[in-house]
């Protein structure tokens, strides 16, 4: 991963090319206090974005289901994104202090790690529920989802603080930790990147052939026609499908978003990279990072059936009580 004995996470740290002038520093030229803003302005749209889930699950009792506590769970992974982690990479990135820094990274490294393993929980719980409706109920139940969901996020920070046993903040890189950033670098892309990514693609494609199997034997025992009971059975196929479909493209985001991250940090570790990274560069690939955490509660609170149903339900609410209480006024008047 990043050597955290060093300032490769921060943003300025490595690109003083902006101003030789200048101390690096990102409020320190008029394009870094513009992307301070549109950082600041991404972080507050996650922290909404995520906030719309916790409000929606919290309002809405038929939202509360095994499925959805695996999504709530994502969301507030999500949530420290812009509340925590988004920040640090500011304040990393605008006074420079290795303690800064160190967190900003550690920061992104459970971020991504919570997040690739909270879809990794959420496409497994799908899958039993298509695969295997009838055991679904007996095996999969809250109280194992919730302890599921608790060990993800306790070993995701157990996985991303484990480097603090043998970084030197403030003094430099020794060999033997040089050693250990790259074989934890190595470890870090492969176990808790790309396997659980290659999991749930497998699991993905197999849900996939599956309902496209169970529509294509639909339609011939029925001859194209509509039996008892036939059209709800389709429509579970499509819910289950589009399910799918959402699951797939959070897994997609990630990949986009934080696999560059993965394969640079190594390649520096490596000592394949040497020079530092354009600054336009940087910039789009924090911007990608943290576009997950605003896609990911995007894409189920529009596009999952319950959670849109939900949003419409308290905005047809919250317009009701405006009529009425413009109708009170009126009456008062």
């Amino acid at each position: 991963m990043v050597n955290l004995t060093s300032c490769r996470g921060n943003l300025t740290c490595e690109n003083n090319e902006m101003e030789p002038e200048d101390d690096g520093l990102l409020h320190r030229t008029p394009l870094g206090r513009g992307v301070i803003a549109v950082f600041a302005f991404q972080s507050l749209l996650i922290i909404l974005a995520n906030s719309l889930v916790f409000l929606l699950f919290a309002k809405t009792r038929y939202l509360r289901t095994k499925t959805n506590y695996c999504l709530v769970s994502l969301a507030a992974s999500d949530f420290l994104a812009g509340l925590v982690s988004l920040p640090l990479v500011l304040a990393c990135s605008t006074m420079s202090l290795p303690e800064l820094c160190v967190s900003m990274d550690l920061c992104q490294r459970f971020l991504s790690i919570s997040t690739i393993l909270h879809l990794l929980v959420a496409t497994l719980e799908r899958y039993f529920k298509i695969m295997s409706p009838f055991k679904y109920t007996s095996m999969v139940t809250k109280h194992r989802v919730v302890l599921l969901l608790l060990s993800v996020w306790t070993f995701s920070c157990f996985a991303s603080f484990i480097q603090l046993a043998w970084i030197n903040i403030r003094g430099p890189p020794t060999e033997k930790i040089h050693q250990l950033d790259t074989a934890y670098a190595i470890f870090c892309l492969a176990a808790l990147a790309f396997l659980p990514f290659l999991i749930i693609a497998c699991i993905d494609g197999h849900i996939f052939s599956f309902i496209r199997k169970e529509q294509k034997l639909r339609y011939n025992l029925t001859q194209g026609k509509l039996l008892h009971n036939m059209e709800t059975k389709q429509r579970k196929g499509r819910h289950d499908r589009k399910a799918a479909i959402i699951y797939a493209i959070m897994t997609m985001v990630f990949a986009f978003g934080w696999f560059p991250y993965f394969i640079i940090t190594l390649l520096f570790d490596l000592g394949l990279i040497t020079s530092a990274f354009p600054f336009a560069a940087d910039i789009i690939m924090v911007v990608l990072k943290f576009s997950t955490a605003l896609i990911n509660p995007l894409l189920y609170t529009f596009f999952k059936n319950d959670f849109k149903n939900a949003l419409q339900g308290m905005m047809r609410t919250r317009q009701q009580k405006l009529q009425r209480s413009e109708e009170l006024t009126t009456t008062v008047v």
